[in-house]
Order: structure tokens, then C-alpha cells, then sequence
């Protein structure tokens, strides 16, 4: 078997680590070290594991609710063309509007948004947890994952 030599791109090493280049000004002085992180990593790690878990959960949640609701709606229908029962769903939407449904200074009902929904649960969900920013971001990768 033949052996094949490796290629080297650059002729000479770089003669400095960048790490260790000092930082100048405009004028060549040099400046101070940046000042120390107040990004504690344990706290950054905690958050972003309690979000990522409770974002699973909650899309696992709501997708069992989804198919649980959209079952009894299935039902409902079936059995109503059966004649065995008789749904009011105007009645059922002026429930679900009392429920959910906001009114603001005008007194016009304004429907439930998905930004409206997904504030409500990040305000419930980060109430007095200390490490909101990083729960958020990992409450976001754990919808995408879940």
C-alpha cells in the first residue's frame, strides 16, 4: 500500500496565538481587560433545561388536548347525525367567546392571538424564576424538539 503524504496549506505557522495579541486603540495604547461576565453558567444551564422540559410538555400537552377535543368534536357530529344528540353550537361559540375572549376600553370583543397566548404562558410560566431569558430560549428549542 502506498502512503500519501499530507499537503500543508501554509508554508510557516502563525508566528502569534490571537489570544495573546494585545488589544490597542486608535492612538496605540493599550486598552483594559473587558470587564467579567455576571452570566452565571450553572444559572444559564438550569434555565435552559427547565425550558427546554417545560416546552416539551407543553406541546406534548396540547397535542393530547388537541386530539382529546378534536375526538369529542367527532363524536358530537357522528351521534348528532344519528339523531341521538342534538348539539346548540351557537350557544357552545357564545360559551367559548365568554371564556376566552377579551374586551377592551371601546367594549369591542377582541379574539385570543397566538402572541396573546404564548405571552400569557411565558409570564405564568417565568413568574418569579430568576433565570427568565434563558428559560424563554429554552423554552423555544423544547417546542421545536417536542
Amino acid at each position: 500500500m502506498k502512503r500519501i503524504n499530507p499537503v500543508y496549506l501554509a508554508a510557516t505557522p502563525p508566528k502569534h496565538n490571537l489570544h495573546e495579541v494585545p488589544v490597542t486603540s486608535s492612538d496605540g495604547e493599550p486598552l483594559p481587560p473587558p470587564p467579567k461576565s455576571s452570566v452565571n453558567a450553572y444559572e444559564l444551564a438550569f434555565g435552559t433545561v427547565c425550558g427546554i422540559c417545560a416546552g416539551v410538555f407543553v406541546k406534548k400537552g396540547a397535542k393530547a388536548l388537541a386530539f382529546v377535543l378534536g375526538g369529542v368534536f367527532v363524536l358530537l357530529q357522528y351521534f348528532g347525525s344519528l339523531n341521538l344528540v342534538r348539539v346548540d353550537w351557537a350557544r357552545m361559540s357564545a360559551r367559548f367567546e365568554n371564556l376566552f375572549y377579551t374586551t377592551d376600553a371601546t367594549g369591542a370583543k377582541r379574539a385570543p392571538s397566538v402572541g396573546s397566548l404564548v405571552r400569557w404562558i411565558v409570564n405564568f410560566l417565568t413568574a418569579d424564576f430568576q433565570q427568565r431569558a434563558s428559560f424563554i430560549a429554552g423554552f423555544a428549542l423544547g417546542i421545536r424538539v417536542g
